[in-house]
């Protein structure tokens, strides 16, 4: 496995989470951050014992140490900052959604694919452990056949401290935000029922409050998956609901109370999945977690970096879901403001 020397493009609080990750993982090490501010880089090198620190993003791309690079701009910027990693030379992470549309995530993949760099978008739960057993508890028949999906992702957050969820010109709104991980999983789920790969949803259709901006508060989808499997899927950045995962068979139902992505499981530790037979008692299965998810992430880009994509979350994986996500926001009427 390939040690990776990690540039950090952006010094936010995902950045810092990431950089804690490389800290953790066996194959990486931090070497340079940059962010638009000189003082906020040299204050997160500082925090994180990094070598290097820059005040734009072109520095950092052009330092012949950086082997890999982190993405964690807002969502509007991951296009232009991906293909000038790819066409500096680097591997890129890039945190999710990949870009703000399909058709931009078409220009990211055909520059990692000419510049011939690794490139993978970074939907780090899953990489979880706990993800991998419920797709292995799906491909086994465990519940008997799948016929329905549920899953939320929701949170409420104050306007003025997020300005970047209102705004469209950012890609904010909970669909892009956190509404990926709920198309992504419900896609998953349907994979791991069908053996397909890259499975994407034969009809799409939905509902949002929309803000002044345009941008969704809150949002509800329905999808119809390959096998016959409706996902209803719902998401918020105004308003807290309960996340968790519910997977509907022949047989029984799984259940996630606390998914893979929420801030809790992001470190090593115990979670559950809870199978509840047709007729009998539920049944716990804990899951351990021995490596943080970013340290896992970060081991895995490593690990798959002469292969240019990672088999769990290929680029047909991505565009799968960035088409998704594309049919779910024009279905809520996004950038239509209320």
């Amino acid at each position: 496995m390939t040690e990776l020397r990690w540039g950090l493009l952006a010094a936010g609080t995902i950045a810092a989470h990431f950089a804690a990750g490389v800290e953790e993982s066996k194959h990486g090490v931090l070497t340079a951050v940059a962010a638009r501010s000189a003082d906020r880089a040299r204050d997160f090198a500082a925090r994180f014992e990094i070598p290097k620190a820059y005040g734009s993003y072109e520095d950092l791309l052009a330092d012949p140490d950086v082997d890999a690079v982190y993405v964690s701009t807002p969502h509007a910027m991951h296009k232009e900052w991906a293909i000038a990693a790819a066409e500096a030379g680097k591997h890129v992470l890039c945190e999710k959604p990949l870009t703000v549309t399909a058709a931009e995530a078409e220009e990211v993949i055909g520059a990692a694919r000419e510049h011939d760099v690794f490139l993978m978008e970074a939907f780090m739960y899953r990489l979880h452990p706990q993800t991998r057993r419920l797709v292995e508890l799906i491909a086994s028949g465990a519940i008997g056949e799948v016929r329905a999906v549920d899953t939320t992702f929701s949170f409420d957050s104050n306007p003025e401290e997020t300005a970047r969820l209102g705004d469209p010109a950012l890609g904010g709104g909970g669909i892009l935000d956190v509404g990926c991980y709920c198309t992504s999983l419900a896609r998953l789920v349907a994979q791991a029922a069908t053996g397909q790969d890259a499975v994407e949803p034969v009809e799409v259709s939905g509902m949002a409050k929309l803000s002044r901006t345009g941008v969704d508060e809150y949002a509800t989808g329905l999808l119809r998956l390959p096998g016959d499997i409706l996902a209803t899927i719902s998401c918020g950045i105004r308003l807290a609901r309960e996340d968790g995962i519910r997977v509907f068979g022949t047989q029984g139902q799984l259940h996630v109370p606390r998914p893979a992505w929420i801030h809790p499981l992001r470190t090593p530790g115990t979670s559950q999945i809870i199978l509840t037979p047709s007729s009998g008692e539920p049944k716990v299965i804990e899951v351990e977690a021995t490596q943080g998810v970013f340290a896992r992430e970060a081991d895995h880009v490593a690990a798959h970096v002469d292969d240019r994509q990672a088999p769990e979350l290929t680029w047909a994986e991505t565009l799968a879901n960035m088409r998704t996500l594309d049919r779910w926001r024009e279905a809520v009427g996004y950038g239509r403001p209320s």
